[in-house]
């Protein structure tokens, strides 16, 4: 489809994505369908300032705009900074904020979902599926991303996202593996045993560290913990009950950048439904989820190098940060079960 049949001209386009990690890598594909659908447009991509290394290498964008802040008036600010930039901007976030940027730039067409009184900010207003009856219908979010898309007229590309490393990436994390003892080609066993959402998505330690000891048992290969700022405690304790080798990277948090280099390492990750969890379905790394108070549903896509470990409870999905009761929903998830899904994904 040619760049005149949609109206996209060669100014710009934006794609605002979400502000949680997972989202934004999961929002990866809207990138791709926009690049293969509107040849030679700008695409500029607007992030929260510390995701610009999980965007760094990829193809898809050619600009990266910090967001400033969370403020109504610093959208504003920053749309107003960027006036007449922007042809098509699609707006993936359904908050008041994300909308009031490309309107305040004055994007020619303004897409995403109605709701939380933003209609006027958008000149293409989407209904939420499901919305008629209350409450939003469940459904993959690269699924609720495309009707975004194809509203502009550009073709869906398919719901995997990609991510890329960059060379300076990867030399960084060479020289970090060469600290944590680790030779050239050593594979590993990820783990990301946290959750910025709360501690509801948390798994216990011990059964992480036990799976890993069931893990190294059979494949001979170490784990490594990946954590981000305020987990380290995690990974500490992860390392003391541990009873096989797992390198922690509680000293220095690696970056997202240095993360995306390490998970390349790594044949399966073991995870909570966290952004780690997304980075290695990007890159390509087998990943077993441990799935608590959240839907599944919303993250149910490219499903054949992933095995989610989920368990149905009278009072889930409760999509609540802390647990109010018995948080049974993971308690009664095993060590055992983790493993053995790891190596099935192994091919063990």
């Amino acid at each position: 489809m040619g760049e005149a049949s949609h109206g996209v001209g060669r100014t710009g386009v934006l794609v605002r994505v979400p502000n949680w990690l997972g989202d934004a890598v999961m929002a990866t594909c809207v990138l791709r369908a926009v690049r293969a659908g509107v040849p030679g447009a700008r695409i500029a991509v607007a992030a929260r300032p510390k995701f610009v290394e999980l965007f760094a290498g990829l193809p898809s964008m050619d600009e990266f705009i910090p967001l400033a802040g969370e403020s109504l008036l610093g959208a504003f600010t920053l749309g107003r900074s960027r006036r007449g930039a922007f042809d098509l901007a699609l707006v993936l976030p359904n908050s008041l904020r994300s909308a009031l940027m490309p309107f305040a730039a004055r994007a020619r067409r303004r897409i995403g979902y109605r709701g939380q009184g933003r209609a006027i900010l958008l000149t293409d207003r989407l209904s939420p599926p499901g919305a008629g009856r209350g409450r939003r219908t469940p459904e993959p979010m690269p699924r609720y991303w495309r009707r975004i898309v194809e509203a502009a007229g550009i073709p869906w590309q398919g719901d995997a996202p990609e991510l890329r490393v960059t060379d300076e990436e990867r030399e960084l994390a060479a020289a970090k593996a060469r600290v944590f003892g680790l030779g050239g080609g050593e594979r590993l066993i990820g783990i990301s045993p946290g959750a910025a959402f709360g501690p509801s998505k948390r798994w216990v330690t011990e059964r992480f560290a036990e799976a890993a000891a069931l893990l190294h048992r059979a494949t001979g290969m170490r784990a490594i913990v990946f954590l981000a700022p305020g987990e380290e405690a995690l990974g500490e304790e992860i390392v003391r009950v541990a009873r096989s080798p797992i390198i922690s990277t509680a000293a220095e948090v690696l970056s997202i950048g240095l993360l995306k280099a390490f998970m390349t390492r790594c044949a399966l990750l073991l995870s909570t439904d966290s952004g780690t969890r997304h980075i290695g379905v990007a890159l390509g790394t087998p990943v077993v989820t441990v799935m608590g108070p959240t839907d599944p549903r919303y993250t149910a896509y490219c499903l054949e190098r992933q095995r989610v470990i989920a368990r149905e409870v009278p009072c889930g999905p409760c999509h609540l940060r802390d647990c109010p009761t018995d948080h049974r929903c993971m308690m009664e998830i095993q060590a055992g079960e983790v493993a053995a899904a790891g190596l099935e994904l192994l091919g063990r």
